[in-house]
């Protein structure tokens, strides 16, 4: 492998800890000289920073109301291709939380059945 390249994240993870879940995002690797693609919707974006050496990581942020980053993790792994050469690959993994699903929420609601119910619920909803 030529060191004298930049390595880049090659494997890309997300962990969701709410719901434990791992996703492969699409991933757009946009460098300094290059302007942000505006067909992107920002509120789907995590934008990570790394350093000049794309060794290390300067920031992570989180552009989505809906999942916010508690940790993230820049790691080498090694490989063998299949003519027995070992290759090192860089893998990023992003961990955080999402909001709740509303499902979730409505599924929590308790069914309205009779007129002295809904009063309670109103009730309930004033008080909070």
């Amino acid at each position: 492998m030529n060191t004298s390249q930049l390595d880049i994240p090659q494997f890309v993870v997300i962990h969701d800890k709410i719901h434990n879940t791992y996703k492969h995002p699409v991933v757009h690797y946009v460098f300094e000289d290059e302007d942000f693609p505006l067909e992107i919707p920002k509120d789907n974006v995590i934008l990570v920073e790394l350093d000049s050496s794309a060794s290390q990581l300067k920031s992570v942020d989180s552009y989505s109301a809906n999942f916010q980053v508690t940790d993230c993790v820049l790691e080498q792994s090694q490989m063998s291709d299949q003519f027995d050469e070992d290759a090192s690959l860089l893998n990023l993994t992003i961990e955080g939380i999402s909001a709740r699903k509303l499902q979730d929420d409505i599924e929590g609601i308790q069914p309205i059945k009779n007129l002295d119910n809904l009063r309670e619920q109103l009730h309930s909803y004033k008080t909070r």
